[in-house]
């Protein structure tokens, strides 16, 4: 696991790094990817500030703040599951595979990632023909495209999808996945 000393010698204190270097791309993905969901955090918890505080104030109420929750919070959780595929941080159950003899926990953990695999890319083939389909519709009141929410499941599945790929290649050549900071 890497230490708070650690990233602070490589200048990314505040930016996740995995026990195992990453390829320098991927490393970069991942950070923006941090930066962004920071980012749509912060957005959505300033508007919807401002909306209580018109409402207390003003009686009066922000007329777009629904329709932008729903657009930053689907963004912020697609992206977020994306950094999550990065940091290995997904729910999952691994009594029976911890139990089983190396040899099988690898085969297994490489079968669990081919079919994450799979249904990944069928939410970023079916994620992107709703947001294609949907592109002509208009939000109500921000009058956004409704296929720009929609993109959020294609483009977070999809960068999700090379986090996932990037564990079946190590584990594939029988390298360890940087998974020790959420094991327990």
């Amino acid at each position: 696991m890497a230490t708070p000393d650690a990233g602070a010698a490589d200048g990314s204190f505040y930016f996740y790094r995995p026990g195992r270097p990453e390829p320098a791309a991927l490393r970069l993905l991942g950070d923006a990817i941090d930066v962004v969901v920071t980012g749509l955090a912060i957005m959505l918890l300033l508007v919807m500030f401002a909306n209580v505080a018109a409402r207390v104030l003003l009686n009066s109420d922000i007329a777009w703040n629904t329709e932008f929750g729903e657009f930053v919070l689907l963004w912020a959780t697609f992206l977020g599951g994306a950094s999550a595929a990065r940091r290995g941080a997904h729910m999952r159950i691994t009594e029976f595979v911890e139990a089983m003899p190396p040899a099988w926990t690898r085969v297994v953990e490489l079968a669990t990632r081919l079919g994450v695999i799979t249904l990944l890319g069928f939410l970023v083939w079916y994620g992107w023909n709703i947001a294609q389909g949907t592109m002509e519709q208009e939000m109500t009141v921000l009058h956004w495209p409704m296929g720009a929410q929609y993109l959020a499941m294609p483009v977070g599945s999809g960068l999700a999808l090379i986090y996932v790929i990037y564990e079946a290649t190590l584990l594939a050549r029988g390298e360890p996945i940087p998974q020790e900071a959420f094991m327990d």
